[in-house]
């Protein structure tokens, strides 16, 4: 995992710091690279640290639900185009998140973090994960998939100890 994670991600990516956490997942499984988030949603495990909701691609239907959760930082982890290599893992600042809704989703990510913070008062951070296609069919590019089964593995060795 180390090749695929920078530092600041692999310490995000632990439940050191914090009791509880949750992951938010983002995607389209119709839109090919933009399901990364549902397929990573699907193998993630929970337990008393570690929650996962996968928001499809209307993250706004999962407000009071997450909030419910009580987490003290929230990741959200979506397919997103910075110009990166297909697969590459960034940590993205909220401020360079688009307000616009240039991608498959109703409301922009910005403006459901925010409400979120306003509600619970956690931490939040955003993962993209560079896309190589977004064209209307089903399965992720072996780039994609690739990260995903990675992220999914560190994730839960960190969480679960698996």
């Amino acid at each position: 995992m180390s090749n695929l994670l920078a530092g600041n991600l692999t310490s995000l990516l632990t439940p050191k710091e914090f009791s509880h956490t949750l992951i938010i997942t983002v995607g389209n499984c119709f839109r090919a690279d933009d399901g990364v988030g549902p397929y990573i949603a699907s193998g993630l495990r929970q337990s008393t640290k570690l929650s996962v909701i996968n928001a499809g691609y209307v993250p706004e239907n999962i407000i009071d639900q997450a909030v419910k959760l009580s987490a003290q930082r929230i990741i959200f982890i979506d397919a997103a185009d910075f110009g990166g290599v297909p697969g590459e893992l960034r940590l993205i600042d909220a401020e360079h998140i688009p307000e616009s809704s240039l991608s498959t989703h109703s409301v922009p990510l910005p403006v459901v973090s925010r409400i979120l913070y306003e509600d619970t008062k956690a931490e939040i951070y955003f993962i993209g994960i560079q896309p190589k296609s977004v064209e209307h069919k089903e399965g992720l590019s072996c780039e994609v998939n690739s990260v995903a089964d990675a992220l999914i593995k560190h994730i839960n060795q960190e969480f679960i100890g698996d």
